[in-house]
């Protein structure tokens, strides 16, 4: 995406999400990753432009960065992926085309009330996708930079109350932000297999008995919080087929 609305030029924020096409995991190990990494790290103008949080998934990224200029977002951007996309294609036996679906994908960050929950929510993306428990139990975010206080991510934005926040995990964002298809079904397979598991049953019965696909979509709703939509797409029903069950 790359054209923003111009009543958000003015803001210094941006939430960023690249990912790979066709959904492919282009971040499938630490070489990998810690190679992004790398190329956002030196790629970065500290007159112009900053990271202020990161995660990298297997098969996308977020991004929040603070820039001067919006035309500084583009170039960055542009670069790091075009570096990495031959950088990918190399190592994967000089696989050829398309790295990333799209160029990227940004939305503002118009103010501080919503600051605090966008690095909340990348920080968030590695729990929510079942990868791990917690989130200083993931290595490629910045979680635990924020944790150590390290000065490679930049904090003058944030005053100490902030990073006490930003920093409990007990306390979850309420906001929704750029997401990836991957990560939902993630969740949804992952909780199906919970509820098989739980209930000690076979696949198929969720299909052939209304009373267990009813009691699996209260699960994914009311245990995992997942939208009704959201589990239709899984489930592939109809939406007069999840009002029947609702009730």
């Amino acid at each position: 995406m790359s054209r923003i609305a111009r009543q958000y030029l003015e803001t210094s924020f941006f939430h960023v999400m690249v990912q790979g096409i066709n959904k492919e995991y282009i971040f499938k190990c630490e070489r990998y990753i810690n190679r992004y990494l790398q190329l956002i790290q030196k790629n970065i103008n500290p007159k112009t432009l900053d990271i202020i949080a990161f995660c990298i998934m297997n098969n996308h990224a977020h991004l929040l960065i603070q820039i001067q200029d919006i035309k500084e977002l583009s170039r960055f951007m542009q670069k790091v992926n075009s570096i990495y996309a031959k950088y990918y294609n190399y190592m994967e036996n000089d696989r050829v085309g398309y790295v990333f679906r799209d160029r990227y994908k940004s939305e503002p960050i118009l103010n501080k009330s919503q600051l605090i929950p966008c690095v909340k929510y990348i920080h968030h993306n590695p729990v929510k996708a079942n990868m791990v428990s917690k989130e200083s139990d993931y290595k490629y975010s910045s979680y635990n930079l924020y944790v150590q206080k390290t000065n490679i991510i930049k904090k003058s934005v944030f005053t100490k109350e902030d990073l006490e926040l930003i920093c409990n995990q007990e306390i979850s964002y309420q906001e929704e932000f750029i997401d990836v298809e991957n990560d939902i079904e993630t969740v949804i397979n992952s909780a199906i297999k919970e509820f098989i598991i739980q209930e000690d049953i076979k696949v198929f019965e969720i299909f052939q008995k209304d009373d267990i696909l009813k009691k699996l979509i209260k699960y994914l709703k009311t245990i995992k919080n997942i939208k009704y939509t959201q589990i239709m797409k899984s489930l592939d029903i109809t939406k007069g087929t999840m009002d029947r069950l609702k009730k």
